[in-house]
């Protein structure tokens, strides 16, 4: 289910994007949609359903939740505790350099669209996995929640993942982005994430919630989005499968 809710997301804001683009001039089918697309199903097939198959199996729960009893509050506190985790695995990610070897991947990216979520390491997919596995199946006994709640929780970082990538302009100038601004992502705060000049503009962490980089400190945006993506010479990865894989220098001269 969660497949299908992400592949609608891709799809919706790839076309967002080509009708109302940050970015002009790309055309919807280029090689790094496809590159990513490719990355994410082979992540899928390779970890995601193994992994999916064995935490389905394991029921650990040491901390009992049978005390929350309505789920709407079930939902808000599985999105909350979620959302806040991964807030801190994005922070080491940029922030331990042994992390950071492996999260580059992801800002390798020279354009970014609703598909730019796809493109990580297999280490950080595990990361990101490993996170609500021990929150809600060794920590956390969500058994007595309703079936939906965890699962909610997820859906709401699979289509803010899509959202905030999207090669969508979203001025903040206007009265309901602004306002929604102060409390959701949106691809102007995440777009200052994937800065180029990452050494010195390094921040805006957050997955759903931009209340985390607020509090902590962490939020960079600036008025306008920057003008260029990706990975500075000394970092920049070779643009393949193999390449990211590999944590591959990109040759000089290559692009």
């Amino acid at each position: 289910m969660r497949v299908l809710v992400q592949g609608t997301a891709i799809v919706l804001f790839l076309l967002a994007g080509q009708m109302r683009p940050r970015v002009r001039g790309v055309p919807l089918i280029n090689r790094d949609l496809l590159l990513n697309l490719a990355n994410g199903l082979l992540i899928f097939l390779l970890l995601g359903l193994p992994l999916g198959a064995a935490t389905s199996t394991l029921k650990i729960g040491l901390l009992p939740m049978d005390w929350l009893t309505w789920p709407p509050l079930q939902l808000l506190l599985s999105f909350v505790l979620l959302d806040f985790s991964r807030y801190w695995l994005h922070f080491a990610g940029h922030r331990v350099p042994w992390l950071w070897r492996f999260h580059r991947v992801h800002h390798s990216a020279e354009f970014i669209d609703s598909t730019t979520g796809l493109r990580m390491h297999p280490v950080d997919f595990l990361q990101l996995w490993l996170v609500p596995f021990l929150l809600f199946t060794v920590l956390l006994d969500t058994s007595s929640f309703a079936p939906w709640a965890v699962p909610g929780a997820f859906t709401i970082g699979v289509l803010m993942d899509a959202f905030e990538h999207a090669n969508l302009r979203f001025d903040l100038s206007r009265p309901l982005p602004r306002l929604w601004d102060r409390l959701f992502n949106n691809p102007h705060f995440h777009a200052w994430h994937h800065t180029r000049d990452g050494a010195l503009c390094d921040g805006n962490y957050g997955n759903t919630l931009v209340i985390w980089d607020r509090l902590f400190g962490t939020e960079v945006t600036r008025p306008v989005p920057p003008a260029l993506y990706g990975l500075e010479a000394d970092q920049a990865l070779d643009n393949s499968l193999q390449g990211w894989l590999f944590l591959r220098r990109r040759q000089k001269g290559s692009s």
